[in-house]
């Protein structure tokens, strides 16, 4: 039988197996924690840190790969988490297009989403240029790659080589610089890319989109 810990989310009680994440714990109770590196197809990293909890330790802890411990109390929506997320999200559209090719086409970019969310139209930290350095990659006849729009969540990588098994999709250079790359930092439509489409379709912003959408916007037929 496995063991399993007791703890409380929001003031609701929930038991789970012992090695659950408190992610997935709060999603069985039906309590949304924002997201945009994770999907539950994937496994964990906690790379972009917007569903950090209250747990009580000094520091706000990342959801998505912290185990959750008997007799742990979680707090989701404080305004110490909330103004924290605020902040992320903040700086994540400092440098983001002003124009999300993914908002364009399928109106889903779930960056801008949550920005909106937060109450977020716009970043304090955004320069006159919100398109400086701003890169894309047209080589592939599939998919359009905007780099600028790139907040190496990691979903595209983990999507591309396991979920798929291709093992084309990395990242490349430092700091700044660093950027999703195909093979050895070739263009994508050089790569050995074989066009799945599984990195657009699980990239949560407009950094990979399919091309043959574009100039096409797809929206919800409105109820009567």
């Amino acid at each position: 039988m496995s063991e399993t810990v007791a703890l409380t989310i929001d003031g609701r009680s929930v038991r789970v197996t012992a090695g659950t994440t408190i992610w997935d714990a709060a999603r069985e109770l039906g309590i949304d924690i924002p997201v945009l590196c994770h999907s539950p197809r994937m496994r964990p990293v906690g790379v972009c840190r917007l569903c950090v909890v209250d747990t009580g330790a000094r520091n706000l802890q990342a959801a998505c790969v912290r185990p959750c411990e008997e007799g742990m109390e979680v707090h989701t929506d404080t305004e110490r988490v909330q103004r924290n997320r605020r902040m992320l999200l903040e700086l994540l559209l400092a440098d983001y297009p002003r124009e999300s090719l993914r908002e364009q086409t399928t109106g889903d970019d779930e960056l801008l989403a949550l920005a909106r969310a937060h109450g977020l139209d716009e970043s304090r930290f955004g320069g006159d240029d919100g398109e400086a350095g701003a890169g894309r990659d047209d080589s592939s006849p599939v998919i359009m790659v905007d780099h600028q729009a790139c907040i190496l969540c990691d979903r595209c990588i983990r999507g591309c080589n396991e979920l798929q098994h291709n093992q084309v999709m990395t990242r490349s250079g430092k700091g700044a610089a660093t950027h999703i790359a195909f093979d050895l930092d070739v263009a994508m439509g050089a790569s050995t890319c074989v066009a799945c489409g599984e990195c657009q379709a699980v990239c949560p912003t407009g950094a990979l989109t399919n091309r043959r959408l574009h100039g096409l916007q797809i929206v919800e037929e409105e109820t009567p």
